[in-house]
Formats: C-alpha cells, structure tokens, sequence
C-alpha cells in the first residue's frame, strides 16, 4: 500500500513538471530530419523469434526497399545439417544469405556488419532462447555484448505479438538522463514511425536516480534537499531543445507528438503482459555505465521492439 502511495505522488509530481514545462516556450528549433535503414543485417538464432526478425525485414523491405542480409548466428554446437539463413532467404524479398564466420555468436554477428557495411541489425532477445521461457530474467550473453561493441542500432526483437508493423504507429522516444545520442535516436525514431504515427518522448525519472542525487546534496550541504517535483523540472529543462526539435520535426512530417516526463514505475516499456503495440527507441552511450544499465534493464522487462541507437564505441 505504502509503494503504491509513494508511486501516486511521483506521478502527481512529474505530470505537474510535465504542465509545466509544455507550457513554456520552446523558442526557435530545428526539425530532425528522419533516419532509415537501407541495409539490415538479420541474426537468426532457431529461437520463435526469428519468425518476428523476418517479419520485420520484409516491413521494412516493403517500406524503404531495403536490402537484406541474413545470417545463421547460431553457435556451432547448436548447428544442424541446415543454415536458417539460407532457408529464410527464399521467403524474404531482397534479401541473401552471409557465410558465419568462427568464433562466438557476437563475434560472428559483428564480423558480418563489419563485411556488409549494414546500416541497422534486427537481433532476437533473448539470443537462442525462447522469449515466452525467459521473459524478463535475462537479455542474453549476446545482447549485452552487443550492446557494448555494436557501431550501428539494433532492433532488438522480442515478443511475437509484437511485431515491428503493429508497433510502428507509436514509437516512444526513452530518455533517462541526458545523452549526447538522443537526438540521433530522434532521427530513427521518426524514420522508423509509419505515417501519421503517435511519436512521444518519455524522460523517465528513475527512483534510484533521484536517491542517489538526494542523497549526495544532502551531503554536501546539510539540511538542503532536493524534491522529484526539481528534480523532474530540472530534466525536463536540460531536454528543451530536442523538445522544440520534435515537436517541429512531428509537424512537418504529418505526425502526432507529445512530451511525457515519468516516473520509472510506470514509463515504458509496459509490463509482459501488456498487449498495446508500441516500438521503444533509446540512446545508449557505451562508456556511460548509467546509460548501458538503463537500457540493458529496459529491454530486459520489454515486451515491444527496442531500437538501440548507440553513440561512441570503442574501436
């Protein structure tokens, strides 16, 4: 009862923050003008998602004529007499089979975009695992590599309901803390967003986060404190330019868009068992430890699609 309290008042805080802010004046702003893909890689890994990650290659293929490059990732200890990607290439449009290379899945899966230049990766989640299995326990060996050595984004695939065509009518843009990637994050999300689509950007203000920083002011200056009504303002605030950049961007292509700073209890990604189709686009900065276990947690307890757009990684 206690929890559920405290989580009414943070959301009472950050929709007040929210009013505040919409009511603000952005000022002059730039529209983003949108990202998409034009050479994939697919990773097939025998898990039922791999019936997802194609689905999604043929969606985009129909949409932005995109060339495929399918890859059996699967270890060879897994291996049979037959190549998934070879398979999978007679029913998706556009599309060709890549030859592994030796080593571990990621290490293969990187080798490939290495070798055909791709410009996004559609990587099912958990890696060789089935999704209904492990739901939220675990992302995989594999994505967590990835997401530390992949220089291009990721579409991450997870539940087969989920698929990225129902999930592209609203894309929500996740943001827990500023990132020099984020509005290149807003460029694919608008590139990846169907006509007329729902964009919104969600700052999430995660408990943790504010503890800590409570904690350390309070330190620092006894008998000071700072409460999650400041500290939302504050976040929202320092995200007022990509804000305005949005917001322009959405009307000069015809979208909708919203702004919605939220508490991490209740921003997306929505729980399991949520059934509305959305697709969760998130900048990560590799060296920033916050950035990756942020990410790393919220596609870990996603059931919709997540777009990873990565910013520096280390050669």
């Amino acid at each position: 009862m206690g929890n559920e309290s405290e989580s009414n008042e943070i959301d009472r805080d950050v929709d007040e923050s929210m009013r505040m802010f919409e009511r603000s004046k952005v000022g002059t702003s730039h529209a983003i003008a949108p990202i998409r893909p034009s050479r994939i890689l697919v990773a097939l890994d025998g898990s039922p998602q791999d019936v997802t990650s194609l689905d999604a290659a043929m969606y985009l293929r129909e949409r932005f004529n995109v060339e495929s490059i399918l890859l059996d990732a699967r270890d060879k200890a897994d291996d049979d007499s037959s190549d998934l990607a070879i398979d999978a290439a007679t029913k998706v449009t556009g599309s060709r089979p890549a030859i592994r290379s030796e080593g571990d899945a990621y290490e293969a899966i990187l080798k490939a975009i290495e070798i055909h230049d791709v410009d996004l990766v559609i990587l099912p989640c958990p890696f060789g695992r089935n999704f209904e299995q492990v739901g939220s326990d675990s992302a995989g060996t594999v994505v967590d590599v990835m997401l530390s050595r992949c220089p291009c984004p990721m579409l991450i695939i997870r539940r087969d309901d989920q698929s990225l065509r129902r999930c592209a009518a609203q894309v929500r843009l996740v943001i827990g803390g500023e990132c020099d990637v984020e509005e290149r994050a807003a460029a694919w999300a608008f590139g990846m967003a169907d006509a007329g689509a729902m964009v919104t950007l969600n700052l999430v203000v995660e408990k943790e986060q504010y503890q800590n920083l409570r904690a350390i002011l309070e330190a620092l200056q006894p008998g000071k404190s700072i409460e999650l009504a400041q500290f939302s303002d504050a976040l929202t605030k320092t995200h007022q330019s990509l804000h305005g950049a949005m917001s322009k961007s959405a009307t000069e292509l015809g979208m909708q868009y919203s702004l919605r700073p939220q508490a991490g209890e209740v921003a997306p990604p929505n729980p399991l068992n949520e059934s509305n189709a959305m697709l969760i686009v998130m900048p990560i900065e590799v060296d920033d430890r916050f950035t990756q276990g942020f990410v790393n947690d919220r596609i870990r307890r996603s059931p919709h699609p997540v777009l990873v757009v990565p910013g520096h990684v280390p050669s």
